[in-house]
């Protein structure tokens, strides 16, 4: 079942940034954390973070890999081996990598931020992913009925089917084409009795669990 999430947790090193360029070795800072609660209580600026990593394992032609930031306080730059992959100001952020990886990989960070709270405060990832997604997928009751919406992101040779299960028991569909840009799609289905607290959404190909994720009923 999709996603295989590898989490870079863990030591990092790090450097208050530009770096001193004496020939020290780099201080290490153990992930996810905040600048504060990490050796640098006080600092506001730039810090440049560093985490190598190996390639994760044989991929399939259908798989891709997703490099993941679930929470970043500040500005950040993100590089991989080299390759600069953009400047970000908001998290969530998901990045197609599975071309620039290699046998080992560098992944580098410039984090900037105005107080000693920046930093990577939440999971850094690299997500296993099918050529096809599911992304900002919520759930909501509705007077009788439970409402599921969200987008189907990527690419697939046939159309692909979304369930909708509470307690096990499928109590919606939908079949949908993705889209690389996001194909949305919203299923309305009967409220099950008694009303589900979470519900689980299965993107699926075939007989095979393409993504699949649990989101509450709000």
């Amino acid at each position: 079942m999709y996603p295989h999430r590898i989490r870079l947790r863990g030591p990092w090193e790090y450097e208050p940034w530009p770096m001193r360029g004496d020939g020290h070795s780099p201080r290490r800072m153990t992930m996810p954390r905040r600048w504060k609660d990490g050796g640098l209580a006080g600092y506001s600026g730039t810090v440049w973070f560093r985490r190598r990593f190996g390639y994760p394992g044989r991929l399939d032609s259908y798989e891709r890999v997703w490099l993941t930031f679930a929470g970043i306080e500040g500005t950040a730059e993100i590089s991989l081996n080299g390759q600069a992959l953009g400047r970000f100001t908001e998290t969530p952020i998901e990045l197609d990598v599975t071309a620039l990886l290699g046998k080992r990989n560098e992944l580098v960070v410039l984090v900037s931020s105005e107080s000693d709270a920046g930093g990577l405060w939440g999971d850094v990832a690299l997500d296993i992913r099918c050529s096809a997604y599911l992304r900002g997928t919520r759930a909501w009751r509705e007077r009788d009925r439970l409402h599921v919406e969200g987008e189907v992101v990527g690419t697939s040779d046939r159309p692909l089917e979304v369930y909708v299960l509470a307690d096990r028991h499928s109590i919606g569909y939908a079949a949908i084409e993705p889209d690389p840009a996001g194909k949305p799609y919203h299923i309305a289905a009967e409220m099950p009795d008694p009303p589900p607290n979470n519900v689980r959404v299965d993107l699926v190909n075939l007989a095979e669990i393409w993504y699949a994720v649990e989101v509450p009923v709000t």
